[in-house]
């Protein structure tokens, strides 16, 4: 009886996390944004502000950190959680390091404005919603997040740096997290290297918008509550992820196609798709004021697919992002879960037309959240000698819903979709 009592307690417990943790994340994205909504103007900043918002980045990172080594040390011995964090730290560092370089700093995406003063410039007319930089307009979350920093009088270089830390740190533990449900802690770490080796290469053709850490998140975020069968965190990873870029929505077909078992699978998937378009409509509407033709969806118009198409440098960056470990998927097909098998077939196609239609292909960060998946496919093949179910950790929701069997004695991880 002691041992049944623990269990018939573990869902109360896990729903009441769970919605403690959505009110927590709705409560920031709302206030996030209001720097936005109400056009708040930042005045100059100074160097002490500006400093200290540098040290007290350092310190926030210490304390994400810490949170993740406590919540770590409850799954792996001492001594792996700290070296976990530090992976984490030092692959988020390298990340930052390399794209502040190549990125911010040696590069211009354009020939008459250094790519450093063109992202303030943007932050500046994201925050103001001004329809002549749409798209980016429409992907306001991390804008307003960086806005709040310069609002405390911070330079919005040093505001920009602190929030690629903070969520590239949340990134990556997102990564292991997801690459966990599938594999041992070893092949999750090494999910992570997998991903940073491809990481600079997506860094390449683009000027630096603020939009990716936060849009990454939401992708992998997302493939976790899929996994999970976690629908509230889900729809809420979907639409405030899509305030930060919209092609995160592409999952809510990924979730009507694949995901028909789930309860009340109808109910779900309407929800779904009236709350996605809502929001993807309505942020369109709020910022144009008016009808939205097809230039207006992302700033290109219907020649963008020949333009792209004809672009020579996309194909071989294409195949060193997002098909750079698909060898894998082929390799260790019958090993491979089928719900990684069905994200890399949604998300090729997905994402490569996509891109062609609305953005430039040579921009090949757009391809990242089938890295992410692939990273994990590859990563579990090197690592398979481990058996993912004795050694992988899968969270109580989907666990008590399979068959209703003890933790102890789960069921394959990843074979349900």
């Amino acid at each position: 009886m002691q041992e049944v009592l623990p269990q018939r307690q573990t869902p109360v417990r896990t729903r009441s996390r769970t919605w403690t943790l959505l009110t927590a994340i709705w409560g920031f994205a709302i206030v996030a944004i209001l720097p936005v909504l109400f056009h708040w103007t930042a005045r100059p900043p100074r160097i002490s502000r500006t400093s200290l918002a540098g040290q007290l980045g350092w310190v926030a990172a210490a304390i994400i950190c810490y949170c993740f080594y406590r919540a770590e040390s409850r799954r792996l011995p001492r001594l792996q959680a700290i070296g976990l964090v530090l992976v984490i730290f030092l692959l988020t560092s390298f990340a930052n390091n390399l794209h502040s370089f190549y990125v911010d700093k040696t590069s211009n995406y354009f020939v008459t404005i250094p790519n450093e003063r063109w992202q303030e410039n943007l932050q500046n007319d994201v925050v103001r919603l001004s329809p002549s930089v749409a798209p980016h307009s429409y992907r306001f979350l991390p804008n307003g997040i960086v806005a709040w920093m310069q609002l405390a009088n911070v330079r919005f270089s040093v505001a920009r740096d602190v929030y690629r830390l903070l969520f590239g740190l949340l990134l990556f533990y997102a990564i292991y997290r997801f690459a966990r449900l599938y594999t041992s802690h070893a092949g999750a770490v090494l999910a992570m290297l997998l991903v940073a080796v491809v990481y600079p290469i997506s860094f390449e053709w683009y000027a630096g918008q603020l939009t990716d850490p936060l849009s990454h998140l939401s992708f992998v975020l997302a493939f976790i509550f899929l996994e999970t069968a976690n629908f509230p965190l889900l729809l809420t990873t979907l639409l405030i992820g899509s305030v930060a870029k919209e092609s995160v929505l592409a999952l809510v077909g990924f979730y009507i196609l694949f995901c028909r078992r789930e309860r009340r699978y109808l109910l779900k998937a309407c929800v779904l798709a009236i709350t996605s378009a809502a929001v993807y409509f309505g942020i369109r509407l709020y910022v144009f004021k008016g009808v939205i033709h097809y230039n207006q969806v992302s700033g290109v118009g219907p020649s963008q697919f020949w333009a792209n198409w004809y672009d020579p440098r996309w194909p071989a960056l294409f195949l060193i992002t997002a098909c750079a470990y698909l060898p894998f998927l082929v390799l260790g097909w019958k090993q491979t879960p089928l719900l990684l098998k069905r994200m890399v077939f949604f998300l090729v196609p997905v994402l490569f037309f996509s891109s062609m239609l609305f953005s430039w292909m040579t921009e090949t960060r757009n391809f990242m959240p089938v890295v992410f998946v692939l990273a994990v496919v590859a990563a579990r093949y090197f690592a398979r000698s481990t058996a993912p179910e004795e050694d992988s950790y899968m969270p109580a929701q989907r666990m008590n819903a399979a068959a209703k069997i003890p933790p102890q004695t789960g069921p394959k991880i990843g074979t349900q979709a």
